[in-house]
């Protein structure tokens, strides 16, 4: 009887994928994944809420506060019926977007740096009850200019400001700068302007300096008479005039300019009259007397 052959059983390993799912290392990467799930679906979700909610707030404010309002609180009240009307028709259209517009301010501030009035833009905030706070350094007129037959205003630094205007004789006025008029926010050239405004700010705070209507700077530098004055004062009177000299820091061999004050200051309390109730006097020549030319 033949023997019956004993048959070896095969055995098959499992799928190189099957054996990688249950390694170590895949149940550790699974369990991790689930970990990051858990936390960041919550967060996911939280976002979504919050998003829904920055929605629902920005529509309920500006229902509330449906439009912007501009406030400029550094704005001088001499400046109010010069600058402020140019100031708001800058920042008009942008106000006419959603305020709550992140890029509103930053749009509003670009737009002043480029206003003549406007030296420097502090800073632009926005309120949640839709005012824009606007914070500037302003250019402050000290000075009207003759230019041809126009008259315009000059800051401080001798910046030309916007604007052409009738003569106003509230405002002390320069006449006879050389140089044409810049363009508004530059600066005018050229030292006689220049001049002239150094003599209204050392006049500046005087008791006289109502008195004084204007500077003349038209022979600035000898360049018309080299024997004249090169700076003189007109007064308020008709055809007054105080024979100044020469501009301040030019000087040589004649009064500086604390004598030329102390002059003026000493006719203005013994007369009332910062000319002493002369129509032309000389300050230029002796330190302790004006003198009337003959």
């Amino acid at each position: 009887m033949a023997r019956k052959r004993k048959t070896r059983r095969r055995t098959t390993s499992p799928p190189l994928w099957r054996r990688a799912l249950g390694s170590p290392w895949c149940g550790r990467m699974v369990r991790t994944g689930g970990v990051t799930l858990a936390v960041l679906l919550p967060l996911v979700a939280a976002g979504l809420a919050v998003n829904r909610l920055e929605g629902h707030v920005r529509a309920r404010v500006l229902i509330d506060h449906p439009e912007a309002q501009a406030v400029f609180v550094d704005l001088p009240p001499s400046l109010d019926d010069l600058a402020l009307g140019a100031m708001q028709d800058t920042v008009a259209e942008h106000l006419r977007r959603p305020w709550t517009d992140d890029r509103l301010c930053r749009d509003i501030a670009d737009a002043l740096a480029g206003v003549a009035w406007v030296e420097k833009v502090r800073y632009v905030r926005r309120k949640p009850d839709a005012r824009i706070i606007i914070s500037c350094r302003y250019r402050i007129p000290v000075a009207m200019v003759q230019s041809d037959t126009r008259f315009l205003l000059v800051d401080a630094a001798a910046v030309r400001l916007p604007g052409r205007y009738p003569y106003d004789p509230t405002w002390h006025l320069i006449q006879g700068a050389a140089a044409p008029a810049p363009p508004p926010g530059q600066t005018w050239p050229g030292k006689d302007l220049r001049a002239g405004l150094d003599v209204l700010a050392a006049i500046q705070g005087e008791s006289f300096v109502d008195q004084i209507s204007a500077v003349l700077v038209d022979n600035f530098a000898g360049r018309a008479d080299p024997l004249a004055s090169h700076i003189s004062l007109a007064t308020d009177r008709s055809g007054g005039r105080i024979r100044w000299g020469s501009a301040p820091g030019y000087e040589v061999e004649e009064n500086r300019v604390e004598q030329k004050l102390a002059l003026l200051r000493e006719n203005y309390r013994q007369t009332g009259r910062v000319d002493a109730n002369n129509l032309v006097i000389d300050i230029a020549v002796h330190p302790d007397r004006y003198v009337i030319p003959g």
